[in-house]
């Protein structure tokens, strides 16, 4: 602690030496007080001074190196007898060395002990609070790793869902442009330079770097003409924002599979025209997204359906902490999803 006062930048080792003056004047003033010279009560309090923040540099660094248990208070105790009984005999000393023989040196003997005493428990005090320091410094050094780890674990964990919805969206993607080939290649040839221009658009993309409503919009614009490519008219998708709502952000990548999700149920076995409600608006600063569109229990499920829901689902955790984002409904033949995004101060 003593190291780090005195190598700020800040001027605190100013402080600290003013204090350090003070102190010695007044303990000089306190000890003339009694009737003794004041030169020799300044040489004493000013020894004595010295004396005493050796001790502590002394202490700092034993304690910086060896830290003991709990079991192991004596060796606190030890230091501070050893380095008080040090510093008796060492003031006694410089005082005989500075001073001369006198009454002040018979004054000084005489209260040997007393200082002493006090020594023993400026020292033991200040061992205390290094070892208490030094816990305590390592516990939140240890809670720091650890929440960097889980940090590091969370972000991984993100990275290797984002990593699976490209492939998961790409992987469809190529099987529609697979069937397309033979009997409408100008389509197929389309869906694949649609299909460059979104991934070229999304792969950079990360959790850190929201996007705003409308700069999603145009992302999900982009997907949705390359689902078109494949449904044609049959796929209708309205798009319900106020102009209030485009500047709310959310991460990228979460609405898309949501929406891909939302086509699947709603196309599987129907063979009409099907329209997906995409809904925005903002509610006690959260995002609400809701999207419905047509279900038909008889059908079944879509092959390959529920990804896109679950992988949402945990980046939802992983980001917030919170299980309570993401809800779905099934209610007269509709199906709805509705999410939830908390909006970041910065």
């Amino acid at each position: 602690m003593l190291k780090n006062l005195v190598s700020r930048k800040n001027f605190d080792w100013l402080k600290a030496l003013a204090a350090v003056l003070i102190w010695i004047v007044a303990l000089a003033y306190l000890i003339s007080f009694y009737g003794f010279p004041i030169k020799p009560a300044l040489i004493d309090a000013t020894v004595h001074t010295i004396l005493v923040l050796f001790g502590f540099w002394l202490l700092e660094n034993v304690f910086k190196y060896y830290l003991p248990k709990r079991s192991q208070g004596w060796v606190v105790l030890n230091a501070g007898w050893i380095l008080s009984s040090g510093l008796v005999f060492s003031g006694v000393y410089l005082l005989r060395l500075f001073i001369g023989e006198g009454e002040y040196l018979d004054f000084v003997e005489y209260v040997m002990l007393v200082k002493g005493l006090l020594a023993f428990i400026l020292f033991v005090s200040w061992a205390a609070l290094l070892v208490f320091n030094a816990k305590i410094e390592d516990q939140l050094k240890t809670k720091e790793r650890q929440e960097k780890i889980n940090q590091m674990a969370k972000d991984a964990e993100l990275y290797h869902l984002r990593q699976q919805l490209q492939p998961h969206f790409l992987f469809n993607s190529l099987n529609s442009i697979s069937a397309l080939i033979k009997n409408q290649p100008e389509k197929a040839r389309e869906m694949v330079l649609q299909l460059a221009e979104f991934l070229r658009g999304t792969i950079k993309k990360d959790d850190q770097n929201w996007l705003t409503v409308s700069e999603e919009k145009e992302y999900l614009d982009l997907y949705l003409e390359i689902e078109k490519v494949r449904f044609g008219h049959r796929l209708n998708v309205d798009f319900i924002a106020d102009g209030t709502v485009m500047t709310a952000k959310v991460p990228p990548l979460m609405i898309q599979p949501l929406l891909e999700n939302s086509i699947k149920h709603g196309l599987y076995g129907v063979t009409g025209d099907v329209l997906i409600k995409l809904k925005f608006e903002i509610e006690n600063n959260y995002l609400l997204v809701s999207l419905s569109n047509p279900f038909d229990l008889e059908a079944g499920p879509a092959k390959g359906a529920g990804f896109g829901l679950d992988a949402v689902k945990r980046r939802l955790y992983l980001m917030f902490g919170r299980n309570d984002l993401l809800e779905t409904q099934v209610s007269e033949k509709v199906y709805t999803v509705n999410l939830k995004i908390p909006q970041r101060n910065d």
